[in-house]
């Protein structure tokens, strides 16, 4: 069996994942969750960032759920643009390793944790904001990944001695019974 085409996907930024989209429903609008980008540049940066940048670009991490129009959108991706900008000799910075006789001298960059939020956003930017212009699209998995998700691997678990085959039917099964049902209000 295959699935039909969905309107919108809404991904945690697994790059398989979205190759995967991409290639099998070329058409669907992809999101990126918020809520998964906001958990990750809490990790790098901390809840209290000592760098003004870092403190700066988690500001701007948080008002990610401020976004609900064009407008707002645009304006956040000015910001952002402005962020960069303003920050890039810092974000450039580099610390050096002791230099040892006959080796070349190691470097690496300094602020590593913001870079790699930077690099978190970056990616992220195409998909960032698919929920704003196509309403029908979640701005979030968090609908899913305590609901119909976890269900769905208890289900596999529990039946963990089925071959592949049954094991997709028994899924195909279970979101066909779903989809009798009365959606929840709050998904969308």
């Amino acid at each position: 069996k295959t699935l039909q085409a969905p309107d919108g996907v809404v991904i945690d930024g697994q790059k398989g994942l979205l190759a995967a989209i991409l290639c099998l429903w070329p058409q669907a609008k992809i999101q990126r969750c918020l809520v998964h980008i906001e958990r990750l540049a809490r990790i790098k940066l901390t809840r209290n960032p000592k760098a003004r940048t870092g403190k700066e670009l988690l500001m701007l991490i948080r008002g990610l759920f401020d976004v609900r129009t064009k407008r707002q959108r645009r304006r956040w991706l000015r910001t952002y643009r402005r962020w960069e900008h303003r920050h890039a000799r810092f974000l450039k910075e580099r610390s050096y390793g002791e230099p040892q006789v006959g080796k070349k001298r190691i470097w690496w960059y300094t602020h590593r944790n913001i870079r790699a939020v930077r690099s978190l956003l970056r990616n992220a930017l195409p998909h960032l904001f698919t929920f704003v212009c196509h309403p029908q699209v979640p701005q979030t998995t968090n609908h899913v990944e305590g609901g119909i998700n976890s269900r769905l691997k208890e289900l596999v678990h529990r039946h963990r001695g089925l071959n592949q085959d049954r094991k997709q039917g028994l899924v195909a099964e279970y979101l066909a019974s779903r989809g009798r049902k009365k959606p929840p209000r709050n998904v969308a």
